[in-house]
């Protein structure tokens, strides 16, 4: 059995705002963002570990602007603190344009960790 967590530093996602994840105005739903953010999180953090880590909860979340149908959408992640008690993950949602970033939204997930969980190599 494993005994660390194998986490990316940076980790990205992509993805495209569908028909059936809009409202009549043909903005994306709030729901929709926040389980795609969440799903990533949780992709990252405990898909691939075999230790007893559970789901995160939301500690902070800021939604800046709407997106729209047939936007390109990129969820990027980095770790904010990482100790035996818990592990903080920034997750950012953005539309690219050229050189810069239009941030949608970010937030910042937590997951409670315990000794047992986690054995941090030397």
């Amino acid at each position: 059995m494993k005994n660390t967590i194998q986490i990316p530093i940076v980790s990205t996602l992509k993805f495209t705002v569908a028909v059936d994840q809009i409202n009549s105005n043909r903005a994306l739903l709030p729901i929709v963002l926040y389980e795609k953010m969440e799903a990533f999180a949780i992709d990252i953090v405990i898909s691939n570990q075999e230790l007893n880590i559970p789901n995160p909860r939301l500690s902070k979340l800021n939604i800046l602007k709407n997106a729209y149908l047939n936007d390109v959408l990129k969820v990027k992640s980095r770790i904010k603190k990482f100790n035996t008690n818990e592990l903080l993950l920034s997750i950012e949602v953005y539309k690219e344009l050229g050189n810069k970033k239009d941030i949608i939204c970010n937030a910042l997930f937590c997951f409670d960790l315990n000794e047992k969980a986690i054995d941090f190599a030397s």
